[in-house]
């Protein structure tokens, strides 16, 4: 993780970080494939085994659509001394270089 390591502001290294996603976007996400492989399944009339290989399919998505999201979570920070508010990216000069 490359952040700011002192306040722009102050150079103060009195930093509190807090990280986060876009949490709606993931709720939304995990419902719609949710729904998705439910439709699946019922559609083709699923024994245990086809309900079984949908969720594992599932979790794989799921797990990869998290994957996505935590590569463009923010962090934002918060000098403790002069209590100037900024946002960054957790690795700036790898999503310039995409």
């Amino acid at each position: 993780m490359n952040v700011p390591q002192k306040c722009p502001k102050c150079r103060s290294k009195k930093i509190d970080y807090t990280e986060s996603i876009n949490r709606r976007l993931y709720t939304i996400l995990y419902a719609l494939v949710l729904l998705i492989l439910g439709w699946i399944g019922i559609v083709m009339k699923g024994t245990p085994v086809i309900f079984l290989f949908l969720g594992l399919m599932g979790a794989f998505v799921l797990f990869s659509i998290r994957l996505s999201l935590e590569k463009r979570k923010v962090i934002k920070c918060l000098c403790l001394d002069c209590g100037e508010r900024w946002q960054t990216l957790p690795n700036p000069t790898e999503n310039t270089a995409r």
